[in-house]
């Protein structure tokens, strides 16, 4: 696999997984990850984005994409509840990190869209590890560029992430509102799904714009209250009605901080691991699914690196979800 020159030039290398203790028997993710540069083709490709800048709380999800990497140390490549196995006919690759600009949120935004159209126009389905979530935008915007027709998108989130920038500048808390209100090509709000939003971490004024928007919302009370699946389920048909791919936003957030307390705000009340796995198992398998991104893991905020595990289980779920949508499984 080939990228243009000055898109290569944006990107710096990573260390990649490591092995747990040798187990002729055992497979782990480092033993299938093959090189972009010396493969003919990639199922899958992970790409870092260490970017924080746009926090408007607490800050160290830029060291996520290494923290969330070190843990796929525990992964092995089967999953037997869902029965998939990784280390035949699928090929996984890790593109390094995006060189950010650390002082520039709309320059890094930038590299970020350009480096992921070029991974997505490869075949290459991404999966972007942040990183703050205000990289959605770039995120998406590089499955678009790709897509003839409309994009859906699931955001898994404790918190809505439509804001007004704050004090004139992007946030973290902006992306969905800005991919919404794009002048160029905008996100269509019937195709938009708000899930597993969080207890008393969002305000009235922006459920209203969402609810003017058209957009649905899916609380975590919901999701608990009625049964994951069928909101799931709700989900996809929104995201997958007259698009042609979808895309899968993750902040580790929604879940609940008993399972995630190392993230910039942490959820009281939101999605169990159990929850938030089968939502990236059920809509990654779908035949739009073409991206996802996972982000806000801060490991200094972190207690026993169970965050970044958590990270790691969601990146290798979408993973056996994207072999079963290739029909590989």
């Amino acid at each position: 696999m080939n990228l243009p020159q000055d898109v290569e030039a944006l990107l710096l290398d990573s260390p990649k997984p490591g092995s747990w203790v040798p187990d002729e028997y055992d497979v782990s993710l480092a033993d299938i990850m093959v090189d972009w540069r010396e493969a003919d083709s990639a199922d899958v490709g992970i790409l870092g984005i260490p970017f924080d800048t746009a926090v408007s709380g607490r800050r160290g999800c830029r060291f996520g994409p290494q923290s969330v990497r070190d843990a796929l140390v525990f992964s092995d490549v089967y999953e037997p509840g869902i029965d998939i196995d990784l280390s035949t006919a699928f090929a996984v690759t890790d593109f390094g990190n995006v060189d950010v600009l650390y002082t520039d949120v709309l320059g890094t935004h930038g590299r970020v869209e350009k480096i992921v159209t070029e991974i997505v126009k490869l075949g290459v389905t991404p999966i972007m590890i942040g990183g703050d979530h205000s990289l959605a935008y770039p995120d998406v915007k590089g499955l678009m560029n790709n897509v003839d027709g409309k994009v859906g998108v699931i955001n898994v989130d404790g918190h809505l992430d439509v804001r007004h920038s704050h004090h004139g500048e992007v946030s973290s808390g902006t992306p969905f509102r800005r991919l919404m209100e794009d002048k160029k090509t905008p996100l269509d709000p019937a195709n938009f799904v708000e899930f597993g939003i969080g207890t008393w971490l969002n305000s009235r004024y922006y459920r209203d714009y969402c609810r003017d928007m058209g957009v649905r919302v899916i609380s975590a009370r919901e999701i608990h209250l009625e049964g994951v699946v069928p909101k799931i389920e709700e989900a996809i048909e929104i995201a997958a009605k007259g698009t042609d791919a979808i895309f899968l936003s993750f902040d580790i957030d929604a879940i609940d901080l008993a399972h995630v307390p190392g993230t910039n705000a942490p959820n009281a009340g939101g999605l169990t691991s159990f929850q938030a796995l089968e939502t990236v198992w059920r809509v990654g398998q779908h035949p739009k699914c073409r991206a996802m991104d996972m982000v806000e893991v801060a490991p200094s905020l972190d207690a026993a690196n169970v965050s970044s595990i958590m990270g790691a289980a969601l990146v290798m779920q979408f993973m056996g979800a994207t072999k079963k949508r290739l029909g590989r499984a």
